[in-house]
């Protein structure tokens, strides 16, 4: 596997640490945004952060976010995250799953990044060539993950392999 990460780019403003859900409250000082799988740009132009000149934010370019994997087939897989508080160390991991008789089989996993000094007010994405896709089809779940200090958060999407 390839690992190819970028930087964070800072955000404007303040940020709050907390969001209130059916009267719980929910940590959110780092934040899962997306996990993504594409096809792997033979030109290296994508994934890109801040690709697009004289844009006014800070942005992402990615080969178009897929859902119907091929088996055989190889593909980045993109994580993005936000840090709204938290100040320490971070570590992104992805992992292809799929339920085969009644049981979770891991598919491919990895470390995408394996540590990063997360700082309070930034997005982060990170991305890797996962490894070929097996001949496993149906429907799986492609989740990423953020650990930060002691805690986890995730993002999944369901993708299809044929």
């Amino acid at each position: 596997m390839m690992l190819v990460p970028l930087a964070a780019a800072t955000l404007a403003g303040s940020t709050t640490s907390h969001a209130q859900t059916d009267s719980k409250t929910v940590a959110t000082d780092v934040m899962a945004t997306f996990i993504v799988a594409g096809a792997i740009d033979p030109n290296h132009k994508v994934p890109a952060l801040n690709a697009v000149q004289g844009a006014g934010v800070a942005n992402v370019a990615v080969a178009f976010p897929i859902a119907v994997l091929k088996h055989g087939t190889q593909y980045i897989y993109t994580l993005g995250s936000q840090n709204t508080t938290f100040a320490g160390t971070c570590q992104d991991t992805y992992k292809l799953t799929q339920v085969q008789n009644g049981k979770v089989v891991t598919l491919d996993s990895g470390v995408i990044v394996n540590s990063y000094n997360c700082t309070a007010n930034t997005v982060w994405f990170w991305y890797i060539s996962g490894n070929p896709v097996p001949d496993a089809p149906g429907i799986a779940t492609l989740t990423g993950t953020i650990s930060y200090g002691t805690k986890k958060v995730s993002t999944k999407l369901t993708v299809l392999i044929q």
